[in-house]
């Protein structure tokens, strides 16, 4: 949202136009304006296509399935996000169409990046209560990463013999994965 508000304020070229209401027409923005809002919309679409499945399934994680109780608070609490989903987005379209046309985009993209900051601060503040989080003394999830991608690129050009012997050399190897079924 930070980057739409910022392609608006790009493509804002004088206030005065949109106190007259004239309409910016699109050729004249800059091709590197254009591209800009279209990097900013293509990154809102990918950050809610990872946002609204982990929203679900975090919420589930923080009840027992095997409590009948929190069973029963679990499946409200589907009801509830969706309703709240559901409402938000149904309250928020009128006053946010009524800015962009009558204010200026810059503010009708502001407020909800000011919104989903705060959104952000609160759920950081609540870190510490959540049911099932892990605190490990490992390094965190993208240096794991880059380790595979830098064991990848020293054993790219092995030998499948060398690979069997540097996969038994290994620590921490699963009982099962010396099946055949896994080879």
């Amino acid at each position: 949202m930070g980057l739409l508000t910022m392609s608006a304020t790009l493509s804002s070229h004088d206030p005065h136009d949109f106190q007259h209401k004239q309409k910016i027409m699109p050729s004249s923005c800059s091709k590197f304006e254009v591209i800009f809002f279209f990097i900013s919309l293509y990154v809102v679409a990918i950050a809610e296509s990872g946002h609204k499945p982990c929203t679900q399934a975090f919420g589930a994680d923080q009840f027992d399935g095997e409590d009948p109780k929190e069973r029963q608070a679990k499946s409200s609490y589907f009801n509830w996000l969706n309703f709240s989903i559901c409402i938000g987005l149904s309250v928020s379209r009128v006053p946010l169409s009524y800015v962009q046309d009558n204010i200026n985009w810059v503010v009708g993209f502001g407020i909800p990046c000011i919104m989903l900051f705060v959104a952000l601060l609160l759920f950081l503040a609540g870190t510490n209560t959540y049911r099932y989080n892990v605190k490990r003394e490992e390094n965190n999830a993208f240096s794991r990463i880059s380790k595979v991608f830098v064991e990848a690129a020293r054993n790219w050009r092995l030998s499948p013999s060398s690979e069997k012997a540097i996969e038994e050399g290994v620590q921490g190897t699963l009982s099962h994965q010396s099946s055949p079924k896994f080879k």
